[in-house]
């Protein structure tokens, strides 16, 4: 009964989870790895100074 109890908490903490606004960022010509057609880009956003 705990162990359902965890997993209907860890359901409904995904969902709200994935309910988060979405963005697009246009990545131009910025260096990339992988395919141009993927279905998640990650973008990593560094200060230098």
């Amino acid at each position: 009964m705990k162990k359902l109890m965890i997993l209907l908490l860890l359901l409904v903490a995904a969902v709200s989870y994935a309910a988060e606004k979405r963005f697009v960022v246009p990545v131009g010509d910025s260096p990339s790895y992988g395919p141009d057609n993927a279905l998640v880009t990650v973008i990593e956003f560094i200060d230098f100074q």
